[in-house]
């Protein structure tokens, strides 16, 4: 009996990750093919797919809003580096300042 309940909970693992696998893979032709402005679209002789169509625009929704924090974060951060850079080299001496004006400017 526990090897059995080993095996089904092995597949009943298997199940879950294959079944999501699928979503996200859903989700990213969802968003490849439509864009940000996926619509979702509601029929009530095809409530599954109906079902369907609002989880992927739920899932499109939430990755929109991570490629946008992801793009907030990075810019913060170039921006921070280019401050580093200018602060390193107003803080170095002259010959490094000509070199990096002479090269970058």
């Amino acid at each position: 009996m526990p090897v059995a309940q080993w095996v089904l909970g092995d597949a009943v693992k298997l199940l879950i990750l294959v079944l999501g696998l699928v979503y996200a893979a859903l989700v990213f032709a969802g968003y490849v093919t439509e864009g940000p402005h996926y619509q979702p679209r509601f029929h009530l002789e095809e409530p599954a797919r109906s079902g369907e169509r609002l989880l992927v625009w739920t899932g499109i929704k939430l990755l929109v809003a991570l490629v946008r924090l992801c793009r907030s974060l990075f810019n913060q951060l170039l921006t921070a580096s280019g401050e580093v850079g200018f602060w390193i080299v107003n803080k170095s001496g002259p010959k490094v300042q000509r070199e990096v004006r002479s090269r970058f400017l």
